[in-house]
């Protein structure tokens, strides 16, 4: 029995055939392996690009140029100087004339206007009133409101007033003795201050005989502005 185990331990049985390679299969299942990574490694950047288009959105836009800042359009300067003409008219009542327009001496440049009146008053004494608006682009050519009344042009003194509406007015003022113990008080300059920065200055010959409540209405027009 011994002797007969021993022989069948030593026969060499051939394996049955499987049908197919080995290695081929290895192979094969190496490249699938290898293409399968690479999917993966494609979705993965796919998914990356498009959570990161969720999350942050695409770039800023190129910002576009500034518009340039033009004069006051002719349409702007005839509307202007209507005002002016409606709002002197009320402030002198009892003139003999009144021309407004443009002279020689008024700006016209970005965002700043500058119109001239003259006038004769009711005893025939000829004047001279000059408005300047400008907007807020050219607010550093006004004294700032913090020094309105410690630098006065040519007054003898100066009032600083707070309106309704955020606006401060700036009034410098000439006097003179109209009469044996009257002294007079004319305005010489007034300079209004917007809460956005624009401003309008009016500049005036002592012959514009008003008191401040008639100059605070002329300079506080809500036309002087520009569009």
């Amino acid at each position: 029995m011994n002797d007969l185990e021993t022989r069948l331990r030593e026969v060499d049985v051939p394996e049955p055939p499987l049908g197919f390679d080995t290695d081929e299969v290895a192979d094969r299942a190496a490249r699938h392996a290898r293409k399968r990574g690479a999917g993966i490694a494609v979705i993965v950047v796919a998914a990356a690009s498009v959570a990161a288009a969720v999350l942050f959105g695409p770039g800023p836009a190129p910002a576009r140029p500034a518009a340039p800042v033009l004069p006051p359009s002719p349409a702007e300067q005839a509307r202007i100087n209507l005002a002016f003409t409606d709002a002197l008219v009320r402030a002198l009542p009892e003139r003999r004339s009144l021309t407004v327009g443009q002279s020689f001496s008024d700006a016209l440049t970005p965002d700043r206007m500058s119109t001239s009146a003259q006038f004769a008053d009711a005893a025939g004494r000829r004047g001279f009133v000059q408005l300047t608006v400008r907007g807020a682009l050219t607010s550093q050519q006004v004294v700032a409101p913090d020094r309105a009344c410690s630098e006065p042009v040519q007054a003898q003194y100066c009032t600083r007033l707070s309106l309704p509406g955020g606006l401060v007015l700036r009034i410098s003022w000439l006097a003179s003795e109209t009469s044996p113990g009257v002294i007079g008080r004319w305005p010489c300059q007034g300079v209004l201050y917007r809460p956005d920065g624009s401003t309008v200055m009016v500049i005036a010959d002592p012959e514009l005989s008003v008191t401040e409540e008639q100059f605070v209405r002329l300079i506080t027009d809500p036309a002087f502005v520009l569009r």
